[in-house]
């Protein structure tokens, strides 16, 4: 195979990625360099704009990273872990919005 054919072949591929193989690709990329723009991960991983704007939401809301106006922040595995428990938790005694940690409501003086 030719290194022209090589290359279409793998940009057809990459083209039919499944979102799982994508997320992870642009995760693994941020955790490089977190500050990559989307449009430069688009460029890198021979995929839309759009694509990567969709895999950074599914990202987010697998509690892997939090994408705020300043730019993309990986979260670290503690993070993730409290994140995980507040969303599933039915007896955590806080939730987390926007990055902000704050009490469910009733749970104050419950530990009597």
């Amino acid at each position: 195979m030719s290194i022209i054919s090589s290359f279409l072949h793998t940009l057809r591929t990459r083209q039919k990625m499944k979102e799982e193989e994508l997320d992870w690709q642009v995760y693994h990329m941020l955790l490089e360099d977190a500050e990559r723009q989307a449009g430069v991960l688009a460029a890198l991983l021979g995929c839309s704009l759009d694509d990567i704007q969709r895999s950074m939401k599914r990202l987010e809301s697998a509690m892997l990273l939090e994408c705020t106006p300043s730019g993309v922040r990986i979260l670290s595995v503690p993070e993730m872990m409290l994140r995980c428990q507040a969303r599933y938790d039915r007896n955590c005694p806080f939730s987390i919005t926007g990055g902000v940690i704050r009490p469910r409501s009733g749970s104050w003086g419950e530990d009597d």
